[in-house]
């Protein structure tokens, strides 16, 4: 599976923090952008503690994934079943999952 650049995968997670900003501000009572910038937000700066070589991260990627469908369940939740919010935080939610993918490796010792 290809990896992206530290640099491109943060700042694609730091527009996902952005657009969940905006959309707390347009829907405070909302919870789906709530968990969408925490998701975003953990794979934002876990960036730093994974660029320290050695440092153990296997469970920084457990939490993330753990929040990323987390997300997803209550972005589709709060979509399909309350009707509160649209589509738009699904898809948020689930691009935080999916850079899990593409997320680089840790940086280890040389």
């Amino acid at each position: 599976m290809p990896q992206l650049p530290r640099s491109v995968h943060a700042a694609i997670h730091l527009v996902g923090v952005a657009l969940a900003l905006i959309g707390i501000a347009m829907l405070p009572s909302a919870v789906a952008p709530w968990v969408c910038l925490v998701s975003h937000g953990a794979g934002a700066f876990t960036h730093r503690m994974e660029a320290t070589p050695g440092r153990d991260t296997e469970f920084l990627a457990i939490v993330r994934v753990s929040l990323g469908i987390v997300a997803c369940l209550v972005s589709a939740g709060q979509h399909w079943v309350v009707g509160v919010t649209g589509p738009e935080y699904l898809a948020l939610a689930a691009v935080s999952l999916g850079l899990e993918m593409v997320r680089p490796a840790p940086e280890t010792r040389g």
